[in-house]
């Protein structure tokens, strides 16, 4: 990019040191080249997430996209050829002059790790509404924040580690006052933002304005909780109105918003007669959610049973498609569905098998990091044994951390395992889909490392899911009961 050290503008050279012949090619501006313990060469893309593991043809092919390798001679063969103009066609790579010089933080980094893609980062757990549902309890700030030192060794340890896209949450991200200096930092380290998530109060024109001086162009995230019944669930009066105000300036300046909605039976009639509302505002995507038990919303009397939540889905779900599917929208794990012509993964995403990890977050390649450093799968176990035992990344290094044998031998539960320690779940049908449901969720509820999850049980048996997608018009996907589960073993 203009400017950068080493940079060029996209599709052409910025130097060169002469003509000469022979081809030559070098890596488009967007695209960085990555290794791992466990994957030598990762090519993806910073800003939009597309990832590609390749071959040692691909891998050598992309390592020689540097303006100073002399495709036509005898190192390439046919193969690394086709690879390449592969590449071209793709937009990964284009032909250049030679000597035409490749940022240097394209090239290839190798990390000790692991790979690990994704991070969701809770930049800070204070805030400046009092939800009643806040899994981070940020109300009473409880975890606090890091200084700004201590977040660009944490952002360095991201770089290190290979981490290609985050998502910045909190708290209220926005309530850092050197939240643009980490996005920039961020951008420097060509580590994608994803998205951000924000209540809206603080998102004024000047933060927007922020975001586009970045130069990046993340999903920004709401949390909106229905008409009239917004304000109930985020504890202050008035601010359901500057909320619906950020979420339109946002889509004025052209960025992609999303929307979740916390369902419970104080929520419930305002977010089903929202799904207007998400359309007129132009929102990329609408998600509908009943809250988790942790946090502020330990011990809450106001959760909306699983028959309510199907209820209120299916009529969002008609809704929506009397809208013509304006939106992506997501229902309580019951129903996931996009505008036509717009790919988008349908549940069940995964065929479960019992070779799966039981918790496959933090050991495939996401990590979550709360405000005081602490990584830990997902915010399903704050207020764990699992949280007090995982490493900080003020004291251990995120690569170090990504392997520690304590920590993969605490959350290594196999779905094999659960299968062995559930009978009944090794002879359901549903256990394709299911994979015994949600580890986390299981855990909190029994203590138990190896128990099944009994509202996933719920879920999946209820036809519910059958149910909303009847609703959309659509037929309801299934994995199907996977070999090596046949007579009810595995």
């Amino acid at each position: 990019m203009p400017g950068e050290p080493g940079g060029r503008e996209s599709g052409g050279p910025a130097s060169t040191t002469g003509a000469a012949s022979g081809r030559y090619a070098v890596l488009e501006p967007d695209w960085m080249l990555r290794g791992y313990a466990d994957r030598p060469a990762v090519l993806y893309n910073w800003r939009t997430g597309e990832e590609h593991t390749l071959s040692a043809v691909g891998g050598y092919v992309a390592r020689s996209c540097d303006g100073a390798t002399d495709f036509s001679s005898p190192f390439f063969l046919p193969a690394h050829i086709a690879t390449l103009d592969l590449m071209i066609e793709q937009g990964m790579a284009a032909e250049c002059a030679r000597g035409t010089r490749l940022d240097p933080r394209q090239g290839l980094r190798t990390a000790p790790n692991r790979h690990l893609a994704f991070a969701h980062w809770a930049v800070t757990g204070r805030c400046n509404l009092r939800c009643r549902h806040c899994y981070m309890d940020a109300p009473t700030a409880r975890y606090g924040e890091l200084p700004t030192g201590e977040m660009v060794r944490i952002l360095d340890q991201l770089q290190r580690a290979g981490v290609q896209r985050v998502h910045l949450t909190g708290g209220e991200p926005l309530l850092r006052g050197d939240l643009w200096d980490i996005v920039r930092g961020l951008a420097e380290r060509r580590i994608g933002v994803h998205q951000i998530s924000t209540n809206g109060l603080l998102l004024g024109d000047d933060a927007l304005a922020e975001l586009q001086a970045c130069d990046i162009d993340p999903i920004i995230h709401f949390s909106y909780d229905g008409v009239g019944s917004h304000d109930s669930m985020r504890g202050l009066d008035r601010v359901e109105g500057p909320t619906l105000d950020a979420i339109r300036r946002t889509v004025a300046a052209g960025s992609r918003a999303s929307v979740t909605s916390s369902l419970d039976s104080e929520t419930a009639a305002g977010i089903e007669g929202a799904c207007d509302l998400m359309a007129e505002l132009g929102v990329f995507a609408w998600h509908v959610s009943a809250p988790l038990g942790v946090g502020c919303w330990t011990g809450s009397t106001t959760e909306l049973a699983l028959a309510g939540q199907a209820e209120v889905g299916e009529r969002i779900v008609k809704r929506w498609v009397e809208l013509g599917k304006p939106f992506v929208l997501t229902l309580c794990g019951m129903y996931a569905g996009a505008p036509h012509g717009l790919e988008q993964p349908r549940e069940p995403l995964h065929r479960c098998v019992p070779d799966d990890m039981h918790c496959g977050a933090l050991l495939n390649d996401t990590v979550y990091v709360m405000p005081d450093g602490t990584i830990i799968p997902c915010p399903r176990f704050i207020d764990t044994p699992i949280q007090d035992a995982m490493p900080s990344l003020l004291r251990v290094d995120l690569s170090e951390a990504w392997e520690d044998p304590a920590l993969r031998g605490l959350v290594g539960v196999t779905k094999a395992q659960v299968l062995e320690h559930n009978p009944g779940c090794a002879a359901c049908d549903d256990f394709a889909d299911c994979g015994a449901g949600c580890w986390a969720v299981a855990y909190r509820q029994t203590g138990d490392l190896l128990a099944r999850d009994a509202a996933a049980c719920e879920l999946w048996k209820s036809g519910y899911r059958e149910r909303l997608f009847a609703a959309a018009g659509e037929e309801y996907p299934r994995a199907g009961r996977p070999a090596g589960l046949a007579g009810g073993t595995c």
